[in-house]
């Protein structure tokens, strides 16, 4: 089975309710609007390109078929195959990227993403998601071309899709060091981001907790050895209401979730 075999999308409609239905009394009646979400499932490698061009395909099918925002999971733009190499291979930090975002831009072609264009409005106009993938796999593996970060072609698919993305786990760099390691290397973020439809970042998220787990003879696992923790919860806006972001072992706290629907007021956790 290849890459494409692993790749999902699954179109939910999500419904606003007026802040005095209850989630007893939803129907028809009660709602004041319905949209369309696309939840993409991939099965990334350490492989930007292939790993690109796979969200590309997601956000066609999702502009095919309605949706307003899609949503990507964790390590969606690369997995190394050591933590060193995750390192190496991180994002710029999002200070830098967040400079580089604003309302008016307009992000440059090149041979890459003129391959990711394509690709998205191939599967934006085709009825067969196994049909796109033959079409498309002759240039999927053989297009290189330059890649500015997974960030930045991320908000080109935004902008060529016109449709809101979340982008559920990127690594990006951070400021602060390895104590005493080895390697030396700087450590990242496991960055969540928000990206709108115009290709303007809107907001983003660096994970809080981090999974160290040690358990003798068996398992020595300590993402705190490369990654550092973040420092604040968000929430923020978008096409679907308030989005409470998060990363995978964050789930394991409630109290972080009571304080982003309490505090924060959000509407849909992620």
């Amino acid at each position: 089975m290849g890459y494409l075999s692993t790749i999902y999308v699954l179109l939910l409609p999500l419904y606003y309710m007026d802040k005095a239905t209850t989630a007893m009394s939803i129907s028809p009646s009660t709602t004041r609007a319905i949209s369309r979400i696309a939840i993409a499932q991939l099965r990334s490698t350490r492989n930007k390109h292939t790993n690109l061009i796979n969200i590309a395909k997601t956000a066609g099918w999702a502009k095919r078929d309605g949706a307003k925002m899609l949503f990507l999971p964790e390590c969606l733009g690369f997995i190394g195959d050591s933590a060193e190499q995750t390192v190496l291979n991180a994002d710029p930090s999002m200070e830098v990227q967040m400079k580089n975002s604003n309302d008016d831009d307009v992000l440059p072609m090149n041979s890459f993403r003129e391959a990711l264009a394509a690709t998205i409005e191939s599967c934006s106009q085709s009825d067969d998601e196994q049909q796109s993938d033959d079409n498309i796999i002759i240039n999927e593996y053989s297009c290189e071309g330059p890649i500015e970060s997974i960030v930045a072609e991320l908000r080109f698919i935004a902008q060529q899709s016109k449709l809101w993305i979340s982008g559920g786990g990127v690594h990006t760099a951070a400021t602060s060091t390895t104590d005493g390691d080895a390697s030396s290397l700087s450590k990242i973020y496991n960055t969540h981001v928000i990206i709108d439809e115009k290709g303007k970042i809107t907001s983003f998220y660096h994970k809080i907790h981090l999974f160290d787990v040690s358990i003798p003879g068996k398992v020595n696992l300590k993402e705190s050895n490369t990654t550092a923790p973040g420092k604040k919860i968000v929430v923020c806006d978008s096409p679907i209401g308030k989005l409470a972001l998060t990363i995978c072992y964050d789930m394991r706290f409630p109290e972080m979730y009571v304080e982003l629907v309490q505090r924060g007021g959000a509407e849909v956790i992620l």
